[in-house]
């Protein structure tokens, strides 16, 4: 099976797949996700394309269950399940981060998208003291657009680490703006922003801050 190979996983939410339906039986498309400790991570392609040696700390768990093969498109996720990672495999923190924010899994970097437990957006994004630049990208290719004022970064990452996570407040109509925040280490967690709603993918709603924010920076590059 061909695994989703994407640019912006947050994009995917625990649950999708797709199905190809034949006359002989049906086919999973899984997102290439692992849950584990209450929260659910998925592959991180684009820094996984960078086919690094990511250096781990402690071992954080192990998946108990593989999906790809064994389980049908109305499986309920648990701890211990993971679309494509073999039963057995170890799963680790990333070291300099909080196991919360990454795991690694298989040589594979592994960014939370969901958490069942987290009650601020920096609950779990940790990215405190370890911000290069925030960027802009576009909507077609993700590529450079421009970057954010430093004052603007640092309130902006102030702001989100603050912001209270309610994904069930999730509203995605109208235009999307797409950023990244670029650390220190040379990684990238990348996110969305829906102006008209004033939703942040990573889970809450902007507060007038962060919608000031973008909207200066969206004039300056004339996004």
């Amino acid at each position: 099976m061909t695994k989703r190979m994407l640019l912006l996983p947050v994009l995917l939410l625990l649950t999708a797949c797709s199905i190809n339906p034949s006359s002989q039986n049906t086919i999973i498309d899984w997102v290439d996700f692992v849950k584990w400790n209450d929260a659910t991570y998925e592959a991180n392609y684009e820094m996984n394309e960078l086919e690094k040696d990511w250096e781990t700390a402690e071992e954080v768990g192990e998946v108990k269950y593989m999906l790809d093969g064994h389980a049908s498109a109305n499986h309920q996720s648990k701890n211990g399940d993971a679309a494509y990672l073999p039963k057995g495999t170890k799963l680790f923190a990333m070291k300099g981060y909080d196991p919360a924010f990454q795991i690694i899994a298989d040589g594979k970097v592994y960014e939370v998208t969901e958490s069942d437990t987290a009650e601020t957006v920096g609950d779990f994004l940790d990215i405190e003291g370890k911000v290069q630049r925030v960027i802009l990208q576009s909507e077609q290719d993700l590529s450079f657009i421009g970057e954010f004022s430093d004052e603007h970064a640092e309130q902006l990452i102030e702001e989100l680490l603050i912001m209270p996570y309610e994904p069930d407040r999730r509203a995605t109509e109208g235009k999307r703006v797409f950023f990244g925040i670029e650390l220190v280490d040379g990684t990238m967690t990348r996110s969305l922003y829906w102006p008209e709603t004033g939703y942040v993918h990573y889970g809450g709603v902007a507060s007038q801050t962060i919608k000031d924010i973008f909207e200066a920076e969206m004039d300056k590059y004339d996004y």
